[in-house]
């Protein structure tokens, strides 16, 4: 079974345990400890065979996702944070529309200076400050998680 319909099948299970309002982070946790222990088992039972491509996403990349009403310095607020984690910005994409702004992040933070759980957090504060809503999510359990 590929990795991305293991994290998806695990994902939608914990959601139907928890229900429609389980907390996003508590699911990727959990999602995100599980997936290791079945990897974990996974890969001794087939000591050195490929567990999946990249088609199922990174694990060390992130996809951030900016909202809210367009001003000065949301990208650059943004930007500051990941640059001071270490982590590379791979493709960015932001727009305004009728004042309305979003922005579209897909970071490398494989070499990030702070656990994935802080760097959101962090995010999150800054969007506070910004007056913007950042989510961030790892891009295997959100490729996982948005699969038709």
């Amino acid at each position: 079974m590929a990795n991305e319909d293991l994290i998806y099948r695990i994902t939608r299970a914990v959601y139907e345990r928890l229900g429609a309002s389980a907390d996003e982070q508590m699911v990727e946790q959990l999602v995100t400890d599980i997936y290791r222990e079945v990897d974990a088992s996974g890969a001794a039972a087939s000591s050195g065979a490929s567990s999946g491509g990249a088609a199922e996403g990174s694990a060390g990349r992130l996809i951030i996702s900016v909202f809210g009403l367009d001003h000065p310095g949301i990208v650059a607020g943004v930007s500051q944070i990941l640059a001071e984690a270490s982590c590379s910005i791979i493709d960015i994409n932001q727009t305004v529309v009728q004042g309305k702004f979003a922005m579209v992040i897909i970071a490398d933070a494989s070499r990030a200076r702070e656990s994935t759980t802080e760097l959101k957090e962090r995010l999150r504060r800054a969007g506070e400050q910004l007056g913007v809503r950042i989510y961030a999510q790892r891009e295997d359990l959100f490729n996982a998680m948005h699969r038709v």
